[in-house]
């Protein structure tokens, strides 16, 4: 049995477990459609609903369906028009088109009438926005139901091999087009001359990218999304923060790394914090097991992050000081990582169980995407992060226990994080990013 057709039956067995549960007779899933502005009629980029390319390699297609039954190979309702506007998205072969049966459609209704013909109750998985007349005799309880969801969001956690493959792939694309976008930071490049570079080495178009790149020069490195991408060099490079990904099959990379700029005044000073970092941050790698809270490694990163902040006289106290203060939380308030795969932030990650019961969040956390424990064939990003943020500054601008000569010495650097995607797989934990990238 090859990984797809492996992935195909761990999906159809937990498919098969949560209409039992929740008394179904078929799952269908709508791939989705564009959306328009307001008042607009240039559609925006489309996204794929993330439960209908789990199931299959299409991540272009717009009103299509997957029907999911017990006992029965999925179907295919492969929405195909003539249309002299616009192109058809080409199919891509693999071993997906054995393991379906097909129907082509003209008028995504077709799908739903045949669904309502002939299961009495079927819940229906996507996006219903702006296609009310399509779904107009849908019953509610069953439009996303929720208990569904929660049961099906909580095993997307559980990374098959297929699954695991496609994050490799995209992983090793990521990290081919950040060396393209490191060598153009330090042949002197523009934030958007580097972002140019990253999409020529993947020879694709930003709608491609599983999200918009962060490339990051100098302070902006203190905004944590950061995609404005300025035309003109800054007069002097000091650092550079990139956070760009890949996709391979509608699954994932998402890698972030950090350069300073040579020569650069006060360059040195922040090179040793950002050394220093590193070792927490292998150190940070060293703690990932199965079982280990992820809540509680997310407190180990802020312990780490406070001893260098008082070991560099970021803060005027110890380490101790700082943790117990609070005060990692102003220069890192934002999560340790996240679940991923056909999702960036991938989802379950708050869900305690099946039945959609939420982990306690600790009140000091909010952004804290995971909470669950570590476990076997799960993969996160780990990327913590140090950054000079004048906005969460601000709030502290009258506490003596901040060093504001020397904070004021490194802002103009804006900040940095390393991130990789880790995996917990038979073999042990994987980095899947670093092996293709040098930190």
């Amino acid at each position: 049995m090859t990984p797809y057709q492996a992935h195909l039956t761990q999906l159809q067995s937990r498919f098969e477990q949560a209409m039992v549960h929740h008394q179904l007779d078929a799952i269908l899933i709508y791939s989705g459609h564009h959306g328009y502005a307001f008042l607009d009629d240039n559609a925006m980029p489309f996204r794929v609903n993330p439960y209908f390319k789990i199931w299959l390699p299409l991540i272009n297609q717009e009103r299509s369906f997957v029907l999911v039954r017990p006992n029965t190979r999925p179907k295919l309702f492969l929405y195909q028009k003539a249309d002299y506007w616009h192109a058809e998205p080409s199919l891509p072969n693999g071993e997906w088109q054995d393991a379906f049966e097909f129907e082509i459609i003209d008028d995504p209704a077709k799908a739903v009438k045949t669904c309502r013909d002939n299961y009495n109750n079927t819940a229906l998985i996507g996006d219903t926005l702006d296609q009310s007349d399509m779904f107009q005799d849908w019953p509610e309880a069953s439009l996303n139901p929720s208990g569904l969801l929660a049961q099906l969001d909580y095993q997307r956690a559980y990374k098959t091999e297929y699954e695991l493959e496609n994050l490799r792939a995209a992983n090793r694309l990521a990290a081919k087009a950040h060396k393209a976008a490191k060598h153009a930071f330090f042949n002197g490049a523009s934030e958007l001359e580097i972002h140019h570079a990253y999409l020529a080495s993947l020879a694709c178009r930003e709608i491609d990218l599983p999200y918009n790149n962060i490339i990051a020069l100098n302070e902006h490195a203190a905004v944590l999304h950061y995609d404005d991408y300025a035309p003109t060099p800054p007069a002097q490079s000091k650092s550079f923060l990139i956070d760009a990904g890949s996709s391979v099959n509608g699954y994932h990379a998402d890698i972030s790394r950090t350069y300073v700029g040579p020569d650069v005044k006060d360059g040195a000073e922040f090179a040793a914090l950002f050394q220093a970092y590193k070792r927490e941050y292998f150190a940070l790698l060293d703690e990932i097991q199965i079982g280990h809270s992820y809540l509680d490694f997310h407190d180990s990163a802020h312990r780490r992050l406070s001893g260098l902040l008082s070991e560099f006289e970021l803060v005027n106290c110890s380490a101790e000081q700082a943790y117990a203060l609070g005060y990692s939380r102003t220069f890192f308030p934002c999560g340790v990582g996240h679940y991923i795969g056909a999702q960036v932030h991938d989802v379950g990650g708050h869900l305690a169980n099946e039945l959609g019961e939420l982990l306690p969040q600790d009140p000091r956390y909010p952004f804290l995407r995971l909470l669950r424990p570590m476990e076997r064939n799960t993969v996160f990003t780990v990327e913590p992060g140090i950054y000079f943020i004048p906005q969460l500054l601000a709030e502290q601008s009258q506490n003596p226990d901040f060093n504001w000569s020397r904070i004021h010495q490194l802002k103009a650097f804006g900040g940095f994080r390393l991130e990789d995607s880790m995996a917990i797989t038979e073999l042990g934990v994987e980095n899947l990013s670093a092996p293709h990238l040098d930190h």
